[in-house]
């Protein structure tokens, strides 16, 4: 389904910034500089679509995914869901907000408690936002396993009892627990074996499907977010470069940085030759970021003015949006 032909915003973001500040001293501590994690980014989530959100490890991605739960406070900005700014909300309206707003993490393992059994990690949520209890809870939390593809046996058991991918879908069942309305799959198949990727990429989208979610889907794998995506978000050292669907970011991507991560997905076919963009030097620190565009210093089509103004925010072509001087000239031209 895509979420843009419904052109409803579920969730609004503008202008988000992160800076965790570093601090020197023991005694009188004091703040002498910040990791510009998020530094000022702005995207829109569709009703019912799933956006991707990519980069290289360190980018931001998942530091955004969890500040739209609140889970890291935001620095400044806002995060509309349904027209209210959570970031001004109370903590027991965010508390019930959280009812339409989860998140399934990276590691399926270290997102469950070792403690609990598979029927108390999920049905855990029931209880805290009063849903279900005793049978009732029960019954839930054994259709829920049913809908991930587990047997409600299963229920009785502990997390190390499971394979990676079952255990990811116990993350996805007690995500699905309360409802929800959108979901932060922060890297949910990075973890996993190729083929188990597959299933659980499969079973995202049929959930979806069954339960009008929405999500927003963070991963490095390009290959997974065109899989799974409507639109794509390219991040690169704490902004996003470029925000287009995903046939179109696929076919012409228009932002260098853009470009070089596609030129890096294998191609099975041996016979098949592709020119490889290889980027110089390393990313560099989001504690002292270049000033002007962040991807100067390492851009094959980089220009003077890269190094001493930042580049807008462009809408290339409608709904297509990129930051590079290079689309500032080409809209000037």
């Amino acid at each position: 389904m895509s979420g843009a032909a419904s052109a409803e915003a579920l969730l609004q973001v503008r202008n988000l910034k992160k800076y965790f500040p570093i601090n020197k001293g023991i005694i009188f501590s004091r703040e002498v500089g910040a990791v510009k994690a998020v530094d000022d980014i702005s995207f829109d989530i569709f009703r019912g679509e799933t956006l991707g959100l990519v980069g290289e490890s360190g980018c931001g991605k998942s530091t955004t995914g969890r500040m739209l739960l609140r889970l890291i406070e935001a620095t400044s900005g806002e995060i509309r869901f349904d027209g209210r700014n959570i970031l001004d909300l109370k903590k027991n309206e965010m508390r019930e907000l959280r009812k339409d707003i989860q998140i399934i993490f990276q590691d399926p393992y270290a997102s469950l408690n070792p403690r609990m059994t598979v029927g108390d990690i999920i049905g855990e949520p029931l209880h805290i936002h009063n849903i279900a209890k005793g049978k009732q809870k029960e019954k839930r939390v054994q259709e829920l396993l049913d809908v991930v593809g587990l047997n409600s046996f299963h229920a009785r058991r502990f997390p190390h009892e499971f394979s990676g991918g079952q255990r990811q879908r116990i993350g996805v069942a007690r995500a699905l627990a309360v409802d929800p309305k959108l979901i932060v799959c922060d890297e949910p198949v990075s973890a996993l074996d190729v083929s188990i990727q597959a299933q659980v990429i499969n079973l995202l989208q049929d959930l979806q499907e069954e339960f009008n979610l929405t999500y927003l889907f963070i991963a490095h794998d390009l290959s997974v977010v065109k899989h799974i995506s409507d639109r794509v978000a390219v991040m690169y050292l704490g902004k996003i470069a470029e925000l287009t669907t995903k046939d179109e970011l696929y076919a012409s991507p228009s932002h260098p940085y853009t470009q070089a991560l596609l030129s890096a997905i294998p191609v099975a076919d041996p016979t098949v030759k592709t020119d490889r963009i290889i980027l110089k030097g390393d990313v560099p620190s989001p504690i002292n970021p270049p000033s002007g565009c962040r991807f100067h210093t390492r851009c094959p089509k980089a220009m003077d003015i890269c190094s001493s103004k930042e580049p807008e925010w462009l809408e290339i072509r409608p709904g297509h949006f990129g930051s590079c001087h290079l689309l500032s000239k080409d809209e000037a031209s």
